[in-house]
């Protein structure tokens, strides 16, 4: 699994991971554009219709989308295998359902006032059923990436992001049923997942192996 080497297709890969990474965590930007939404709603609602500068959060996750699917594409055309390819399809997937997603903005913040029922919004349902199919899509992803690196180098990293959603999978179980400021779990989730798609390259690619005649000098050396 996993065999690419490191070229220059790697880096740009690394390049559009990073860009991807910091536009998706756009939640900071709340607190100076629209404070008001952000210490009380979910980072959705920043994108909410009526909201100010909801265009800048909505482009964001536009760009986002745009940066993960082309890191998919990118680092598709050197894959083989099919998990490989099943963890590429995910992650793409979370690209083009968070830039769908985006595009589907709520014309009404749940989280702030009394929104009409659901049946009349037929927008907010299609919202939510992007962004739930996103998250699932990304966490496949990683977890797919964790299992197979269980006994390789990054299988640390890739248990500490594993505990890091299983974290908020606590915090998400515990606001449920004691309500109090979930949109900090939502940040912190935001920003773990932003964390998984700046690591996601290096994660999938593999440090190129040295010439076996190499390795066989290198050995030779020790021994003499």
């Amino acid at each position: 699994m996993f065999q690419i080497q490191r070229t220059r297709s790697f880096w740009l890969s690394v390049v559009l991971a990073v860009a991807a990474g910091i536009v998706y965590c756009s939640w900071p930007l709340g607190y100076w554009l629209n404070p008001a939404v952000s210490r009380r709603g979910l980072a959705s609602e920043l994108e909410a219709l009526h909201q100010p500068y909801n265009w800048v959060f909505i482009l964001l996750d536009v760009l986002s989308g745009i940066f993960i699917s082309g890191l998919a594409l990118l680092l598709w055309k050197r894959s083989h295998d099919v998990v490989h390819r099943t963890v590429l399809v995910n992650f793409a997937l979370f690209g083009i359902l968070t830039l769908v997603d985006a595009l589907m903005p709520m014309n009404c913040d749940p989280s702030l006032r009394v929104c009409p029922a659901l049946s009349h919004q037929p927008l907010l349902i299609l919202h939510g059923i992007a962004s739930i199919l996103a998250s699932v899509c990304l966490f496949v992803s990683a977890v797919l990436v964790w299992w197979v690196k269980r006994q390789q180098t990054g299988s640390f990293i890739m248990s500490t992001l594993m505990a890091g959603w299983t974290l908020f999978g606590i915090f998400s179980v515990y606001f449920f049923f004691h309500p109090g400021p979930g949109y900090l779990a939502q940040h912190y989730y935001i920003t773990l997942c932003s964390v998984w798609v700046i690591l996601f390259p290096l994660m999938v690619t593999p440090k190129p192996q040295k010439p076996k005649l190499e390795l066989d000098y290198e050995r030779e050396a020790v021994v003499r």
